[in-house]
């Protein structure tokens, strides 16, 4: 058995899907926690989206700040985080076109 090897001219992975998002989108992706095999669903909003070689290819990634649901109120800036554009779902459009 052989495997193919992607080569570096094919298209990035994930850029079809980068299409449909925007910087100001709100977003939701699931995470698994590190100390155990629970995942947890993260909300977020984009604030960019970029391509970046990972291997040898470039992949589609979006950096997020992630929405936290603090006891008393909602905090929009919370942790930043780089994100696979493949793995988000779309929640809301809210954001500036890309030019």
């Amino acid at each position: 058995m052989s495997i193919k090897k992607t080569l570096l001219s094919e298209e990035p992975f994930g850029i079809r899907a980068m299409e449909r998002f925007n910087v100001g989108d709100l977003v939701r992706w699931t995470e698994l926690k590190a100390e155990s095999r629970d995942e947890r669903d993260e909300v977020g909003v984009i604030f960019d989206l970029y391509l970046k070689k990972r291997g040898t290819r470039e992949v589609a990634l979006a950096k997020i700040h992630v929405v936290k649901n603090n006891k008393n109120r909602l905090s929009l800036l919370g942790e930043e985080k780089e994100i696979l554009v493949v793995n988000l779902e779309l929640l809301s459009k809210g954001g500036l076109e890309n030019e």
